[in-house]
């Protein structure tokens, strides 16, 4: 009587993107890893281009309409750039639909930003009056990288919830 010997276990199909280590199968709790990380490497790069951009609007407006005036004017008008680069790069959104109510929820998030970094530069012009323009702008950049948290939960979580319930292509 023959027996059979049981089948080799099947050897894990390499990913040909990758360097043979990964499977072509990702399990579910992986995917989901996926795209969170490759919403937070967009959210990075984008956070980066508004940050700069930011700085360079502050910097230009501030001699002109002050450290509040200046902090305000140059957030609101990159919360727009910045909800229209999440949209694209972070989170996929590549159609025009929604793109207005998804900046109208921008600018309450960049609420937020907006009074981090005010109640920052208060705080500095009370403790130092005389402050650096370069010293406001890293006040500034402080405020911002603490409210960015919050900001990409509110983007994953309220603006862009609809990609996760599958009602817009990811």
């Amino acid at each position: 009587m023959a027996t059979a010997t049981p089948a080799e276990p099947a050897s894990p199909v390499p990913d040909p993107g990758t360097d043979g280590l990964a499977l072509a199968v990702k399990p579910p709790a992986l995917q989901r890893h996926a795209v969170l990380l490759k919403q937070l490497r967009g959210f990075c790069v984008v956070a980066v281009i508004c940050t700069a951009t930011s700085m360079l609007m502050y910097a230009g407006l501030r001699p002109l309409a002050g450290t509040q005036w200046a902090n305000a004017i140059s957030l609101i008008l990159c919360s727009v750039l910045n909800t229209d680069l999440n949209r694209r790069i972070s989170f996929g959104v590549h159609e025009r639909r929604l793109w207005l109510v998804d900046q109208r929820r921008g600018l309450w998030i960049m609420l937020l930003a907006l009074a981090m970094t005010s109640g920052s530069l208060w705080v500095l012009g009370l403790v130092n009056p005389h402050a650096s323009i370069k010293l406001e702008l890293a006040v500034i950049v402080l405020g911002n990288v603490a409210s960015a948290v919050a900001r990409f939960l509110l983007l994953r979580y309220w603006i862009f919830r609809r990609l996760r319930a599958g009602h817009a292509k990811y």
